[in-house]
């Protein structure tokens, strides 16, 4: 059973939710509310869009002053109420309902997470329980239960100097996961050092991870200490471990087992204290049979494993982590941006997100600089994540849509004529490939635009600027 408070309206405005496994408690102000909430244990607070004696926003401020801890959710009838959304989430907002728009299925939804996520913050140790807040876990925004997975091994570990390492598609948050290991452990005080091992060419990286001596080799003018002393009593986070040489493997090994390095050239052996947390996106265990990854490391590397889920296996944290990812946004840029469209938010919980949170940060912010508006709409997003396809991807399905094709509007050349163009080893551009595949498409469809756009494999947007582009219009 869902204990929930709501706060202010009129009772016959509240949604039809009780027969959902909720018991709703209502109270007509915040003063009330507050009062409530001191004397019971609610799973969820839902705030109604205009309250008597003091705004939503100071609400939620209070409520965290008493409980940081209850997810509160935000009733949005007005455009005037969603303008202090993405202010709101900065100060602990747990996720927003606007009745116009939303399936009654989804409130119940997210008093299902909220629940789901009070429930786990009331079972940490009071010691863990400070790096929550509305969103996630220090800087980490999740509230999914694979995330809340993620934040139990975190905190069974935080006061521990285990080896870790992290597992996971490339722009899933490692680096921030490994970061955030590193913060709430007993070495927070002490350096925390990233190494890319990929961006680093293969010759130079052990010179950068363990030093080197003068005359090493070529340009070695100097003796120069490396990564891990720099963050000697402290945490190294090796990054993309699984790119790393067999030989250099072996001196990762030596470091895990003894504690000990040698700068490139040297003979003096130097002992270091350094907690050792890695991350992949690659399966360790198949290139140990291919014979490119050390069994040995592998297994001291992999003492405590955790796993990064990707974006469409977590659908639930998409609309949060937007959100957060706007707020930097606005305060970066100095932007309008108040709040997403719901059928934009619908866009992108609908979307795989093959990048990931990398992606979903890129497209975001592009849209933000390009669209500097309070509301972010369907179109807006769909018309970035057209764009942000490969272009070679995006050629591919013109030329496929476009096969059967002809070259002007007016006055076009025989279907035999542009095939001879295209096969007889005359070659065209893109541009002019994409040009006829256009033309061709407006000609059957009689210029329907939302079907020709369909054919094409791009959005209705997109088509337009391309027409512009080509400087084609159509022939009464």
């Amino acid at each position: 059973m869902i204990n929930a408070l709501y706060v202010g309206g009129d009772k016959t405005d509240i949604p039809e939710i009780s027969d959902n496994n909720i018991c709703l408690d209502y109270v007509q102000n915040g003063m009330i509310a507050l009062s409530a909430v001191q004397g019971n244990d609610f799973d969820a607070i839902i705030i109604e869009d205009q309250l008597p004696l003091m705004t939503p926003t100071r609400l939620l401020q209070e409520f965290n002053k008493i409980d940081s801890g209850i997810p509160i959710i935000s009733i949005t009838r007005s455009n005037e109420r969603k303008k202090n959304l993405l202010n709101d989430y900065g100060i602990g907002l747990f996720s927003y309902f606007d009745p116009s728009t939303y399936d009654i299925a989804e409130l119940v939804a997210m008093l299902n997470h909220a629940k789901d996520f009070r429930d786990f913050r009331k079972k940490v140790p009071r010691t863990a329980a400070r790096h929550f807040n509305g969103l996630g876990f220090e800087k980490i925004v999740g509230i999914s239960k694979s995330m809340l997975n993620i934040y139990h091994l975190m905190c069974q570990i935080k006061s521990k100097d285990v080896t870790t390492v992290l597992y996971g598609e490339s722009g899933t948050g490692k680096n921030l996961v490994a970061r955030t290991l590193h913060n709430i452990s007993l070495r927070r005080e002490r350096p925390n050092i990233a190494v890319n091992c990929p961006a680093i060419p293969s010759d130079l990286l052990e010179s950068e991870l363990f030093g080197h001596e003068k005359g090493a080799f070529t340009g070695a003018v100097e003796r120069r200490d490396g990564k891990f002393l720099a963050a000697n009593s402290g945490s190294i986070f090796l990054d993309e471990i699984g790119d790393m040489s067999p030989s250099l493997q072996a001196k990762i090994l030596r470091v895990l087992e003894s504690g000990e390095i040698e700068r490139v050239g040297g003979a003096e052996t130097i002992r270091v204290d350094v907690r050792i947390i890695s991350a992949t996106n690659q399966n360790l265990e198949e290139k140990i049979n291919e014979g490119t990854f050390r069994q040995d490391l592998f297994h001291r590397i992999n003492v405590f494993p955790i796993t990064v889920p990707p974006l469409r296996e977590r659908r639930e944290d998409i609309l949060p982590t937007a959100m957060s990812i706007l707020i930097h946004l606005k305060k970066k840029h100095n932007l309008s941006i108040d709040y997403i469209h719901h059928d934009g938010v619908q866009v992108l919980k609908e979307y795989d997100w093959p990048g990931n949170v990398r992606e979903l940060e890129n497209t975001l912010e592009r849209v933000a600089l390009i669209y500097d508006k309070p509301i972010v709409s369907v179109d807006d997003i769909k018309y970035i994540l057209d764009e942000n396809q490969s272009p070679i991807k995006k050629e591919e399905k013109i030329i496929e849509s476009g096969s059967d094709i002809h070259t002007d509007i007016e006055n076009l050349p025989d279907k035999e004529a542009d095939s001879a163009n295209v096969f007889s080893g005359e070659i065209q551009t893109l541009k002019e490939l994409e040009y006829q595949a256009i033309c061709a498409g407006l000609e059957r469809t009689n210029w329907n635009m939302t079907t020709t756009a369909q054919q094409l494999g791009i959005s209705r947007m997109t088509l337009y600027r391309k027409l512009d582009q080509h400087g084609l219009r159509k022939k009464d």
